[in-house]
């Protein structure tokens, strides 16, 4: 089974864990807010730390420039923070930028319109029993299963898939190397959201 590991936010934690991954020799995908320092109270990546990432083998996606509500923002503002944050990135990184994640998973047609315009992959989130869980929702953006601890007894639900994407935002260390043991019965191949189409 291909599984694509993403991470939102792009909080300084996450350098820890692309090291974490790398060691171990997971890729994932990091989508990062362009725009700002700070997010819900935590320090977010410097630029230098986005390009240590990347470095890593590890695939970075936009997340916008400042977090918006891609349910309710006017749509000329939704258009800027998806292209100014991809400018930004794909010049820090001096690579085109395919993949991006909404914020806060919601989003409107419009919204979809959009980002599909900018992004060859586009991904939301999911939050439910794996159970219902699909890999596309009804505008065809990827859908990530939100991987959690409670949520890992669902794991063999999801053995059915051929491919799974999965999103959190900062596990520790600890949580992270159970949660790949328990993905190991499923004999992942892991990959970045980018490479699953």
């Amino acid at each position: 089974m291909e599984i694509a590991l993403t991470f939102d936010d792009g909080y300084k934690e996450h350098l820890k864990i692309a090291h974490f991954l790398a060691k171990h020799g997971v890729r994932a995908t990091f989508f990062v807010i362009t725009g700002l320092r700070r997010f819900m109270g935590k320090e977010l990546l410097n630029p230098s730390e986005v390009k240590e990432i990347a470095s890593l083998g590890h695939e970075v996606g936009s997340h916008t420039v400042t977090h918006i509500d891609m349910t309710h923002t006017p749509e000329d503002i939704m258009l800027k923070e998806l292209v100014e944050s991809r400018k930004f990135l794909s010049e820090l990184l001096g690579s085109e930028i395919n993949s991006f994640a909404y914020p806060y998973g919601p989003h409107s047609d419009v919204a979809t319109r959009l980002a599909k315009q900018v992004y060859k992959v586009v991904r939301t989130t999911y939050v439910g029993s794996a159970k219902s869980y699909r890999l596309f929702d009804e505008h065809g953006c990827i859908v990530a299963f939100n991987l959690r601890l409670s949520n890992l007894y669902e794991i063999a639900r999801l053995s059915r898939m051929n491919a799974l994407v999965l999103y959190s935002h900062v596990p520790s260390i600890a949580k992270l190397s159970l949660i790949l043991s328990t993905l190991k019965v499923l004999d992942p191949k892991f990959i970045t959201i980018n490479e699953l189409l």
